[in-house]
Formats: structure tokens, sequence, C-alpha cells
């Protein structure tokens, strides 16, 4: 009898079965198979394999969320009654290979490791997976999983061996892709079929082969295992959505505010989808908490609170399919009182001026306060992240959503769990009497380790300049960037980028508009505030461009206009040689946006002292 027939009926498995079983079902990582062995019991093995399609791992993401859920159980189990199932089936990584095989990608792919850079069929590769077929077998399999999810929207994730694992999180670099489950079962099932060819074909997505570039991975042997999960939420009208979603990190590398104690963590909140949790969205703010004074708000009066707060909601609109966002208006009707207090707050100073008006209107907006007002729900929260920091032994972030049961008590659904990379913070002694020497000086806006780098090219964008573009061009200041950035890949140059209002944004009117894949490069970037054209920064905690910075051990900063900038003298640049022509020639008219400043023959530095929140950048001119 193998220990697959073992399992299944059920008979104790001794050491050594119990490991092959992890291994050739869950991971052969050794930190991770350290946990798994430490915390699954033979019930918990079998029922992974009952819910497993194919053969092979079910990956990092995988593994991730259900140690995370076994460690609450075990070291926190007043909590458990709190979580919400998490319905997961799994895509093994065989299947993966096997769709690779059928479909002829094998030999492009080996290619691919092989050439690495030289690889010049990406295309080619990537289309073959995203318009692939599939097997009788896998098909069938699919099928049958189907009614498992009756009724229920369903979000296909990537589970790669090389995701949320103790090497790199590869945060946001692989398609997720939400399946609204409606319809006839055939409908249903090539809807299915569709969202597992995108994920497979994201593979290839260029953020997905900067990064594994950038760590040294493009010749892994990137196995990609699948999750799929019910999405949490609640049928209203035509949209399907959770009350509220977030992230949440055991450690914040990041203070907004001078008293808030990096240990205790912090959460990112939204209403409705978790996608405005992890990415940048114009003109939204999430709520941001520190985990040790929850109720502490930057904005002091309601007017800041209201003017800095979520406008639109991110639903699953079943009728039309797909991701949505709608305006928060739109979808007040459609919640309950007790969620509407859980996740909105009133605007006491608009509604008393429509009343002086001789109009009565009760204003909302949406900044989660009701939950960050529940103590139990934060210190949960904050208990759970510490556990699992400690068990990791190393920072972590999880996604979750929430939901409110039939006794309006809260309820989360966690559906991943990932260890951070942290970097060993350096002494660091910041001069004084050199201000005429320093680019900026600023406090409390944004921090992680102390360190000291060079710095051997800034990028800087003129704000006014930028401003000034016609609208339809500033996508291409972002292109531009991202042709420095491809410049300097095969350099070992330290680089830094400084942008007028929010960097990464899908709005240029808010900021300048680029990927990971266009900043990858960089060391160091600064949001840099600008008045005169309404730029403001806005530093994006908790996204997944966050936490691509955090992983790479970047520096990200804003450079306001108040008391936490003590210097910002952008004058200085002019001194330096500028060599924007020398390496953008497709866009000789962008010269007078972009900048490109060679400190080659300089030595400068980018200073960061922890303790006191201090970042300097001094060009020792």
């Amino acid at each position: 009898m193998d220990i697959w027939e073992k399992l299944q009926k059920k008979e104790v498995l001794d050491a050594g079965e119990r490991k092959a079983v992890c291994n050739g079902l869950m991971t052969t990582e050794a930190r991770m198979e350290a946990l798994i062995l430490k915390y699954f019991t033979e019930e918990d093995f079998r029922e992974v394999f009952q819910r497993r399609i194919g053969t092979g791992l079910i990956g990092g993401k995988a593994c991730g969320v259900l140690v995370a859920r076994k460690m609450i159980a075990e070291k926190l189990p007043e909590y458990v009654p709190v979580l919400l199932d998490h319905h997961s089936w799994f895509i093994g990584s065989d299947v993966f290979y096997q769709y690779l095989q059928e479909n002829d990608c094998l030999g492009l792919r080996e290619r691919h490791r092989q050439e690495k850079e030289k690889f010049r069929d990406t295309e080619i590769l990537k289309e073959r997976l995203r318009t692939g077929h599939f097997s009788e077998e896998l098909e069938n399999s699919l099928r049958q999983m189907l009614p498992y999810y009756e009724g229920s929207p369903m979000i296909v994730r990537s589970s790669s061996f090389l995701e949320d694992g103790f090497g790199k999180a590869f945060s946001g670099k692989y398609e997720s892709v939400f399946c609204m489950n409606q319809g006839t079962p055939e409908e249903r099932l090539e809807e299915l079929k569709e969202a597992v060819r995108r994920v497979y074909a994201s593979t290839m997505d260029e953020s997905a082969l900067k990064y594994r570039r950038k760590w040294n991975l493009l010749d892994a042997d990137e196995q990609m295992a699948l999750l799929i999960q019910q999405v949490e939420g609640e049928h209203l009208g035509t949209c399907y959505f959770p009350v509220a979603s977030g992230m949440g990190c055991s450690y914040n590398p990041y203070k907004w505010m001078e008293h808030m104690n990096p240990d205790a963590g912090m959460l990112r909140l939204v209403v409705g989808l978790g996608t405005r949790a992890v990415e940048r969205t114009p003109g939204d703010y999430p709520k941001l908490v520190s985990l040790d004074h929850a109720q502490a708000n930057i904005h002091t009066t309601i007017a800041e609170r209201h003017k800095y707060s979520q406008r639109q909601i991110d639903v699953l609109d079943l009728s039309e399919g797909g991701v949505k966002p709608r305006r928060l208006d739109q979808l007040i009707p459609l919640l309950s009182e007790e969620q509407k207090r859980l996740v909105l707050s009133r605007d006491s100073d608009a509604e008393s001026m429509l009343y002086q008006r001789g109009k009565y209107q009760r204003v909302f907006f949406a900044d989660c306060g009701g939950l960050v007002g529940r103590t139990e729900f934060m210190q949960m929260m904050r208990n759970i992240l510490k556990m699992l920091e400690k068990e990791y032994e190393r920072p972590v972030d999880i996604e979750f959503a929430i939901r409110l049961d039939e006794e309006q008590r809260v309820r989360i659904n966690l559906y991943q769990c990932r260890p951070l990379q942290a970097g060993i913070s350096e002494q660091i002694q910041i001069p004084e009497g050199v201000d005429q020497e320093l680019l900026f000086d600023i406090r409390c806006t944004s921090m992680r380790r102390s360190k000291k780098e060079r710095v051997d090219v800034i990028v800087w964008v003129d704000p006014q300049n930028y401003y000034d573009c016609p609208y339809a061009r500033k996508a291409e200041v972002g292109r531009v960037i991202g042709q420095i950035n491809q410049y300097y890949e095969e350099q070992d140059k330290k680089l830094m980028l400084l942008v007028p209002g929010r960097v990464g944004t899908s709005s240029p009117e808010l900021g300048v508009p680029v990927s990971y894949a266009d900043i990858s490069q960089f060391s160091s970037i600064c949001e840099v505030a600008y008045s005169e054209a309404g730029y403001r920064p806005d530093l994006s905690y908790g996204s997944h461009m966050f936490q691509d910075l955090v992983e790479a051990d970047v520096y990200y900063g804003a450079i306001n206009e108040n008391s936490k900038t003590r210097l910002y003298q952008p004058e200085l640049l002019k001194k330096l040689p500028e060599i924007f022509s020398k390496i953008c020639q497709a866009y000789p008219d962008q010269g007078e946006i972009v900048k490109v400043y060679d400190l080659s023959e300089y030595d400068a530095q980018l200073l960061l002292d922890a303790k006191d929140g201090r970042a300097v950048c001094w060009l020792r001119m």
C-alpha cells in the first residue's frame, strides 16, 4: 500500500511518510516544509489531497494560506469562530506541465530558460499559453468541481513554486482572474477555462519577467499551480462584494505619524473587493490603520477625512461581468444599516451647510470608521499578525475580506499570507553643517531600515513642465522612465527617482503612471509635492507596488510642503551633468520634462536613520 492509499484510507503515517506526502502534495522548500509538518495532521493532508485537481504540488500561495489558518487554530483557537471557510480547490503543478506539452510550449519554454534575456519569442509563447486547449481529463475535473461553487463567484489565482514563500514573494506579478460563475454549466466551464489560460499566460508578462530577471530567476523552473477560491461577499442587486477587505503587515516599515510603533503592525482597509487595498487607484484613499493607535487619524477635520476617503467601490457586476468600479452613492442604498455603521461615516459639516440651505440630506463617506472603532477586531488582527510573525520568524503580510454574520458579528476570510524580506539596519550618523549640499532632508515620511547607500543617477521629473504637458502625452513620461530603467538594467548603478505627486498611479493628473517593470532598477523613489499644480504625494502602503519596493529594499518616501520637509533644494541638480539626450534619443521632446543627472563623479549618498525617522540625500558637491 503506497502513502496515497494510506492517506485516503485514514491510516496513520510515520514521520517519513508525512514528509513524503508534504513533498508530493504541498512543497519541497525546507522552511515551509518544516512549518507544514509542525502543524498539519493526516486529516489536513487528506483534505488538500481530496481538493487537488491533477497531480503535483499546490504551490506557494496555497501553502501560505493553509499554514496560516492552521497556526491560528493551534495558537489562537479563540479566533477560530471568527474565521470563515476559505472554500479552496487546487490545480496541481503537473497540470501546467501537461498544458505546456499539449500546446507545443515546452520547446519554447526551455529556450527561454537557456537564452534568458536573449529570448525573442516571448509573445509567441505567451499567445500559445493564452489560447491553448485543455485535455479531456482536465475539463472533466473542472466540470465536476463547479457544483461546489454553485451560484457563487470564484477567483482563479496563481500559486507558483516561487510565490509567497521564504524566497521572493512575487506580489501581484501573475494574474488573478475573477469568474462570475453565472449561466449554464457549459458557460461557467468556459469562463473557468479562460481564467486558467489567462493565469498561465501571465507567467510571460513583462513585470513577471523583469522581476525574475532582477532576482536572477530567469532560469528557475517556475512551475505554476493554481488556487481556486470562492470570492467572499454578498449578492446586492446585480453586484457582488464583501462589505470590506484589506491587507495587513505585522511590521510597518513606514511611519506616517510620529507616535506610531512599527512593531504593532498596520492595516490598509477598503470597502468592497480587496483590489483597491493592493492596487493604486486614482482619486481614492484607503483607510490606513496603525494597530497600536487604531483610531489616530492624520486628518484632523471631518472635511479632510471626507476628502481623503474612498469614493469608488470595486464590485463584481454579475450582469456585465468582471470587476467594475461603482460610485459610493450608487451602493449605499444596497447596504444594511449595520453595514453602513461599519464602513461609512457622516460628514456633519456638509450636512449642516445643506440644512442651512433648506435641504436635509445625510452625507456619507467611506472610511471603515466603524470597523476601526471595534477594539476587539483591531486587537485580534494585531494578535494574529504578531503570532504569524513569530512562527514565520520574520514579518508577514496577509490579505482578507470581511462580512457581518446574521448576529452582526464581524467575520473574516483570510485568503493569503506570505513572509516578507527583512534587511538588517546599520548604525547611521547624519552629518551636520552641510545644508548647502543636501538635496533633501525629510522626517517621518516613509522609513524602513537604517542604511547608507550611494546615489549614482538621479532621474527628476520637472513638476511644472509635466503639468504643462498635454494630457494625452503624459503617459509617455512613464514610458521614458521605463526606457531609462531598461538602459541601466545591466549596470551596477544606484538610481533615485523624484516624481511629482503619486508614482504608479493610473491617473496622469495625479502623478506619473508607471508599473513596477518601469522602475525595477531604482533603489530609491520619492513622491514630491508641488502645490502650484496640485500634485500631492500619497504613499501607497500595502499595494503590490509597495510590497515590491519593500522586498527590493527600496527607499520610498515623500517630500511634502510641510514641517516634515526641513530642506528640499532641486535647484542643486542644475549643477550636475545632465545626460537625458544620451539615453532617450527616441523621446527628444521629453528632455524638458525628464532630467537624468549623472553623479558618478561625486560621492553622493542616501542616508536613512530609522530611529529618528530621517532621510537625507547628500550630494557632496
